[in-house]
């Protein structure tokens, strides 16, 4: 599914469900009928809206669900452009209110005090209702949310690559390497000596999992237990307890399937009680999880670490060891290695880039702003391309 298309209609509507609200708040006189059919539109809105949240995850939905997805961003326009008309201020009251959303809503209250405007609006907010009912009806006649119970593809983790590139394939690592390293092993002896939480945060496609994993395969056999666990936006605590348990165990089956969170949470404590042992949680989106998660986690003296990584600056704090500055935030690769890392993907190697290329190239990575995620996608898109500044 285009997510563009599905982004749009949701804002949209989402835009229109606020001014809806807005409209029934008692601050408005609307008539009795108008506020009752203002009050349908938005719960037809809500629950078309709920439906698109839901085919944004549905890979390839069929035509039809894709027609009746533009007819609800039609609907939204129509609804919000019906909506903005009736805030247009009367004859010379525009100057004197503020402008913006707020100052319509104040030109609105002065309308609606105005009879024969309020039966004009109630005449329109009726043609708007009518619409939303035909385009539910014919939901409904063609059964279109049939397809949100078809099972989509199976997803597969676009962070999958990370876990296996190769070390000679990275570019501007070595620093922020070498700067984690520090962190996680030195400091003062008693405080080496405690259980350290420390957190990459920075926003997405900065290459936060493979530093993570660098980390991981650099520290590997420092330490009596290891594991690497993906939290992600929905976590799902019983699968990641059970992924952390057979890490450590180093076995296929270690838990009974009837186990609970609890029942995993005290068998990895117990098992991580006296060992040295050193965690990666990787893409945690919320302090529920962490605090969760973190249970599992026993505090020893045998210098055992955790490393987080996470896109919020306030989860990257929350998750980090308390006073203490542990919280490392990745920043965007310098000028010199994003072209490093885009001619060698683009052209196979750094000095492969044609001289007829070479000011195109620039302005191209000057749009990636120094994402490797970003780089590396085009790059590998253009390794396939025509060597010419057109293509």
């Amino acid at each position: 599914m285009d997510e563009a298309i599905v982004c749009a209609t949701l804002g949209a509507m989402g835009s229109v469900l606020r001014k809806l609200g807005a409209l029934l708040s008692d601050e408005y006189k609307l008539l009795r009928s108008v506020k009752g059919d203002v009050m349908f539109l938005k719960a037809e809105l809500e629950t078309m809206h709920a439906f698109l949240k839901m085919m944004s995850e549905v890979e390839d939905p069929d035509e039809l669900s894709k027609c009746w997805i533009k007819e609800v961003r039609e609907l939204s326009y129509d609804i919000e452009y019906g909506i903005d008309s009736f805030m247009l201020s009367p004859c010379g009251e525009s100057s004197r209110k503020p402008r913006g959303f707020k100052g319509r809503l104040s030109r609105c209250m002065d309308i609606m005090t105005n009879s024969k405007t309020r039966h004009c609006i109630a005449k329109k907010i009726k043609v708007l209702k009518q619409d939303a009912i035909e385009v539910s009806s014919r939901w409904a006649r063609y059964k279109v949310d049939d397809v949100v119970s078809k099972p989509s593809k199976i997803s597969i983790d676009p962070r999958l690559p990370e876990f296996f590139t190769e070390m000679t394939r990275l570019v501007g690592i070595d620093g922020p390497k070498d700067k984690l390293i520090k962190l996680l092993t030195e400091g003062e002896v008693a405080i080496a000596q405690q259980l350290m939480v420390v957190s990459i945060v920075g926003i997405g496609g900065l290459g936060k999992t493979t530093l993570a994993n660098q980390m991981y395969q650099k520290l590997e056999g420092q330490f009596e237990c290891q594991a690497f666990v993906s939290v992600s936006q929905k976590p799902d605590l019983k699968r990641i307890l059970r992924n952390i348990l057979s890490q450590i165990y180093c076995q296929e089956c270690v838990s009974n399937e009837e186990w609970d969170e609890q029942q995993l949470i005290n068998t990895i404590r117990q098992f991580l009680k006296h060992k040295r042992y050193f965690i990666v949680m990787d893409d945690i989106w919320g302090t529920p999880a962490w605090r969760a998660i973190k249970c599992a986690f026993p505090e020893n003296s045998f210098s055992s670490r955790i490393l987080t990584t996470t896109h919020i600056v306030t989860v990257a704090k929350y998750c980090s060891s308390q006073n203490r500055d542990h919280v490392y935030e990745i920043k965007p690769l310098s000028a010199t290695h994003s072209k490093s890392l885009f001619f060698k993907r683009a052209f196979g190697c750094e000095g492969g880039c044609p001289l007829q290329l070479r000011e195109v190239s620039d302005e191209i990575l000057k749009k990636c702003g120094g994402l490797p995620l970003a780089i590396i996608t085009v790059a590998s898109l253009l390794a396939n391309k025509a060597s010419t500044r057109q293509e």
